[in-house]
């Protein structure tokens, strides 16, 4: 079955890449662009026209007759004029006669527009066929395709600020650059897109009146249009006109292969209305193996997640108190803190916990201090103790001696007293204050060798000795596994009804401290006809259990609740060698299963009402493992995946959340119940406003739970309570070809020991990249409009300053 399943991935690919080979009629040469030029001003005659032919460049001319002054002739091109330029050899091209939107248009009447201006270049001369054509406002219509097809249009061109690669974008709507959005006089903009014509792709530029005396808001002024013809001319590109490219394109083939967009999707974002803090609760990570931690790649990761929050980051790890030498494996760990002597004294040795707390204090993060698990000396049942467990292998080979309760509650009780005042003696009282202390990971699971009663006791004496340690200290439980499951809800009650009317173990008082609660909230990705099929909604179901468990307690209901491991599915070592399921970890369905999944952990937390202080993404790295193995990480050999770079966008977003509205598939309920199955994606949008610094953060995603090819979404983002009249705004993208180490990897030939060299390269692939360069934008009622293009299981963030 795994086998099938990788045979029809791979067939999948073949298939696509065969279809791209039938598009390409022949090779693409780098530095090639197309100009267009809209509306028929009467510069595009007297100031235009020349221009080019002075620099030896083709050009479209899309001509209509403007209403309602399309007479004034000092505003707009005569029909000779408009003759003379299909005899000068350009392209007369059509932009329906009226400059009608297409988006508000029938079919019969986008059929009669076209007809009528077709009609009139025939009936002045122009006898070429018209076989390319361009939205007017850049509104579209998927029965507009139909139509021009049915003509023998072989493109149309749209707006979308981006470059044309034939072998993705559909024929009918062709992405092209403005000179006059967001405004006219930013020729590096335009000097940076011209820079985007290489590697298969093509620059198509819209441009209107030089200047433009009908509309002065799409003016491009003479001077800096011919600065781009010079640009051109001095650096070698060549320039043709739109029906040109019909030599390098397959226009049939393309519209066979390549599905059209799905229907736009409109965000609104008003910045004055505020949904609650944008608190970092992504800014907490654990991982199995300790040891990891002071190695090389492991230090390196935890620099790159220091550097990306604007708060301290909480790291969670097992095993701390494990018995053994401190060798690094898979799912093991050990730091061989407590042993005894020959008369069973205890001997304590900090000397690897340090090494590890050690590197967490470097760099300004906190423990997530987890107490456990069960040294071998103490262990009730100690052998076997040791395992070697390798992915494949049964899972339960894992629970050895360590997960068992103690011999002596004593011994323990003073092992984590010695701890807690050791860690202050070395990181100073106030530090060790800012951590939280909790017991034990997922006791309702085989992690836990005892009851539920002895669960309780454990818990008891650990914190009776954290806190004649530190009075001050926060402790907390138990992590059980996901509580939409009778074994995690039952286990979470029994802990907190002990905690809130229980006989206390070590006081035999009522009740036991509790400064914070913890459970934790897994997906379940299946393998479905060969291709990756997630579950979001499963990990929702859990938070959303378990914030209602939380709540139903009214003193804890206030509590600050940290899902302890928040994951898509629930095993970080195995790899999509032995579980193919797992095959979306490279690439860019985990990063938008994250961005999709974080924004649901803020309104679910919303929605019930509770206190959401952290959710630990379960995934660190694997030190000396194979490149891109499939384990849940979030670098590889010291190379960033694409996931790591949703949370350095998550680390730009401060202040306050926003609300959003518009006509998004999916809401978060839904979503929860029924996770991402209809056949439209889930695209949507998460907004902050910082006043301290006078940004605000809009973060797109276009997730879904099947993880097939699939058309693009377009997005029309307005973003209003703008107080200024000109923004910054930066775009910044993780996609295929943005922020994707694994999709360099891959064009490398998916080298098992890449170069030094390679390995430089996949190092700046891994990093979060600008899409573009920064853009000022004029703002317009206290309003700024955006589009963008989002591929499916892309991610995008907007950052707007002013």
């Amino acid at each position: 079955m795994k086998r099938s399943g990788a045979v029809c991935i791979l067939l999948i690919i073949s298939l696509f890449s065969g279809a791209a080979a039938q598009i390409i009629r022949k090779p693409i040469p780098d530095k090639l662009v197309v100009l267009t030029f809209d509306d028929a001003p009467v510069t595009q005659a007297t100031v235009v026209a020349p221009l080019l032919k002075k620099y030896g460049f083709g050009g479209t001319f899309f001509v209509c007759e403007f209403p309602p002054d399309f007479s004034d002739k000092k505003k707009y091109m005569s029909w000779e004029q408009i003759r003379e330029l299909d005899r000068m050899g350009f392209e007369v091209a059509n932009h329906t006669l009226t400059h009608s939107n297409v988006s508000k248009l029938s079919s019969a009447q986008f059929t009669a527009q076209l007809d009528s201006l077709e009609a009139r270049c025939r009936q002045h001369g122009i006898d070429r066929p018209l076989t390319t054509f361009a939205y007017p406002g850049y509104g579209t219509n998927p029965a507009a395709f139909e139509v021009l097809k049915a003509k023998n249009y072989q493109f149309a061109r749209v707006g979308g600020a981006r470059p044309y690669d034939p072998t993705k974008d559909y024929p009918y709507l062709i992405p092209s650059y403005s000179t006059t959005e967001p405004n006219n006089s930013d020729k590096e903009r335009i000097f940076n897109a011209f820079q985007q014509a290489k590697n298969g792709k093509i620059v198509v530029v819209t441009i209107h009146g030089v200047p433009d005396y009908a509309h002065d808001w799409v003016t491009t002024p003479p001077a800096i249009f011919e600065d781009y013809l010079k640009y051109l001319h001095d650096n070698n590109y060549t320039v043709i006109a739109l029906r040109d490219l019909a030599q390098y394109v397959n226009t049939d083939e393309a519209l066979r292969t390549i599905q059209p967009p799905l229907p736009t999707v409109s965000i609104q974002v008003d910045l004055n209305q505020e949904k609650g803090r944008m608190d970092p609760v992504w800014a907490w990570f654990g991982y199995d193996e300790p040891n990891y931690t002071y190695m090389k790649d492991g230090k390196k990761l935890l620099s790159e997640l220091s550097a990306l929050s604007p708060v301290p980051v909480f790291v969670r790890t097992h095993s701390l108190l494990v018995t053994g030498d401190g060798t690094a494996a898979l799912k093991w760990g050990a730091t061989n803190v407590y042993t005894e002597d020959a008369k069973g004294k205890p001997v304590y040795d900090w000397t690897i916990i340090d090494k590890i707390f050690d590197t967490y204090i470097e760099r300004k993060m906190k423990p997530l201090a987890q107490i456990g698990f069960m040294p071998e000396a103490l262990s009730s049942k100690p052998q076997p103790y040791r395992h070697d467990w390798q992915p494949g292998q049964p899972y339960d080979k894992i629970y050895t001696g360590w997960r068992y309760p103690p011999n002596d509650y004593e011994k323990w009780a003073e092992l984590i007293y010695q701890w807690v005042r050791h860690s202050i003696r070395r990181y100073g009282k106030k530090e060790v204050e800012s951590w939280y202390w909790e017991l034990w990971n997922e006791p309702d699971s085989p992690y836990w060798g005892g009851t539920v009663d002895e669960y309780n006791k454990l818990y008891d004496y650990s914190v009776d000795a954290v806190r004649r340690a530190l009075p001050t200290a926060k402790v907390g439980g138990p992590h059980v596994t996901g509580p939409q499951g009778k074994r995690g809800a039952t286990f979470l009650k029994a802990f907190l009804d002990h905690c809130r009317s229980g006989k206390n173990y070590v006081t035999g008082k009522t009740g036991a401290p509790l400064d914070f609660v913890a459970f934790h909230a897994k997906g379940a990705p299946r393998l479905v006809d060969g291709h990756v099929r997630m579950n979001l909604g499963t990990q929702l179901r859990d938070i959303s259990s378990g914030f209602q468990i939380v709540a139903s307690y009214p003193e804890f209901s206030k509590l600050p609740i940290i899902i302890g491991e928040s994951d898509p599915e629930g095993c970080a070592a195995c790899g999509m060698k032995t579980n193919p399921e797992n095959a979306y970890r490279n690439g860019t369905l985990y990063s938008s299963y994250t961005a999709a999944a974080f924004a649901r952990k803020y309104e679910l937390a919303d929605a019930h009402q509770v206190n959401l202080k952290g959710a630990v993404s379960w995934s660190f790295e694997f030190e000396n493992q194979p490149w891109f193995y499939g384990f849940r990480d979030l670098a590889t050999n010291g190379v960033d995946k694409p996931v790591l770079n949703v949370f350095r966008m998550y680390g730009m977003m401060r202040g306050k959340r926003v609300k959003v509205t518009g006509n998004m598939p999916y809401q978060t309920m839904a979503i929860r119940d029924s996770s991402v199955r209809r056949a439209a994606p889930d695209v949507n949008a998460l907004a902050t406003r910082d006043t301290a610094s006078n940004t605000a953060t809009v973060m797109l995603w276009n997730y879904h739970d099947d993880n097939l090819p699939a058309p693009v979404s377009p997005v029309d983002l307005t973003i209003k309570g703008l107080p200024t009249k000109q923004v910054l705004v930066t775009h910044y993208r993780i996609d295929d070809e943005h922020s994707n180490s694994y999709a360099v990897w891959q064009q490398m030939g998916s080298p098992a020991q890449p170069t030094p060299e390679q390995v430089k390269t996949l190092e700046k692939a891994g990093q979060l990249a600008q899409y573009g360069y920064p853009v000022r934008t004029d703002v317009a009622n206290g309003e700024v409009k955006l589009t963008t293009v989002l591929p499916r299981q892309a991610v995008v963030l907007f950052v707007v300053t002013w």
